[in-house]
């Protein structure tokens, strides 16, 4: 298609994180085994006598299941006992927890970039900056996040729309102008015509010369999303709003309801009342 595309952050955060938990799937296993042990009705009723917590399990869409997870179950390791017969063979061995230990205190730097990543503040310069603050204590990642990986659309656009938001853009190269040639906008400053009486006669002409410098502007970068997250909120949205009992709904009518219901900032009673 010959078009710039930006990849959603997000999602090669998510293939990043697969990557790294792969060593670690077996424990993981075990830990969800328990996880579903925890939730049958005996080992629950057993459970909500000593906390009100209650057992997380992973998915496999959500990473953030993972962390979760480990988090809940080191929150039930002071409840859970060896001595109940049905419970003691589900429960990981010492050498296993200390692993599972480990590897919790290393996802939390993850959780917290993987939740920044969903802000609605971050932006095509902030998202490289997180990612490669991970990278430079987990280079493992670098795979998949890195700026130079393969799975990047257009390296040259994404560098050098962090080049623009940074303040850089007389630094582009000849590849990221020409990626970023859709977006340009050429300002045309008035000319300065400033003459020093100290100066020589012919230096002051220099000086009175009327020359409009074109500055080379790129307004529209900052309103590229680093990631796909609202698109996807906005179909969760539509999927629990249309339900069993709004099927007839017509593709106009859910459009015009999902657009208000995204844009409820900018409208209230008053804008309905003057359309209607």
């Amino acid at each position: 298609m010959g078009v710039p595309l930006v990849g959603c952050a997000s999602h090669r955060w998510n293939l990043a994180l697969k990557a790294f938990l792969a060593p670690y799937e077996a424990d993981l296993c075990v830990v969800q085994r328990l996880m579903k042990k925890l939730k049958t009705l005996s080992e629950g009723a057993k459970l909500r006598l000593v906390t009100p917590l209650r057992p997380v399990l992973r998915q496999e869409t959500r990473w953030g299941s993972t962390h979760a997870m480990l988090r809940r179950y080191f929150e039930f390791r002071g409840f859970l006992s060896m001595d109940d017969d049905e419970l003691a063979e589900f429960l990981p061995s010492p050498a296993t927890h200390s692993r599972l230990k480990a590897l919790l205190n290393e996802l939390s730097d993850c959780e917290s970039v993987s939740l920044a990543l969903q802000g609605d503040d971050v932006d095509l310069l902030g998202a490289p900056d997180l990612l490669d603050g991970l990278i430079a204590v987990k280079p493992i990642l670098k795979t998949y996040i890195g700026a130079s990986a393969n799975i990047i659309h257009s390296p040259g656009f994404e560098s050098g729309c962090c080049k623009v938001l940074a303040g850089d853009a007389a630094k582009l190269l000849r590849g990221e102008k020409t990626a970023l040639g859709p977006f340009l906008q050429r300002v045309e400053c008035e000319p300065q015509a400033v003459a020093l009486q100290k100066e020589g006669f012919a230096e002051r002409i220099l000086k009175k010369r009327k020359v409009k410098p074109c500055v080379a502007s790129y307004p529209l970068v900052s309103a590229i999303p680093p990631t796909s997250n609202r698109v996807e909120r906005l179909f969760s949205v539509a999927r629990a709003m249309i339900g069993h009992e709004r099927q007839a709904l017509s593709p106009l009518a859910v459009e015009m309801l999902l657009f208000l219901k995204v844009n409820a900032s900018h409208w209230d009673v008053e804008v309905v009342d003057r359309c209607v």
